[in-house]
């Protein structure tokens, strides 16, 4: 929810994080969806999630975000308090270095 243009100093995920703007059975729904609408209802789930999958895999997921540093580490759900008490406690002790973020 958060990145590192948008002025964040350290982005966690966690294992299994979306990191898009949809979710990719969504994005196919709006990018494929004449070609969804030309397949019989009775295979329109498989071949939904046949390109699902694959612009998972073109879109990136955690994998890709990490690739591009957008995501700095994946962290278990249970070190999420240390790990970003980790993180304030070396950031730099600058005042007015952080602004709010554009809402």
């Amino acid at each position: 929810m958060n990145a590192r243009c948008l002025g964040a100093t350290k982005v966690f995920a966690w294992e299994g994080a979306q990191v898009a703007v949809m979710g990719s059975v969504a994005a196919v729904r709006i990018l494929h969806r004449r070609r969804l609408a030309e397949v019989l209802p009775e295979t329109r789930a498989q071949l939904e999630q046949e390109l699902a999958d694959e612009h998972e895999l073109l879109a990136g997921g955690l994998d890709r975000a990490m690739a591009l540093g957008v995501v700095d580490e994946i962290i278990e759900p249970a070190r999420t308090r240390s790990a970003v008490a980790a993180a304030i406690a070396a950031a730099p002790a600058v005042r007015g270095q952080h602004g709010n973020i554009p809402l």
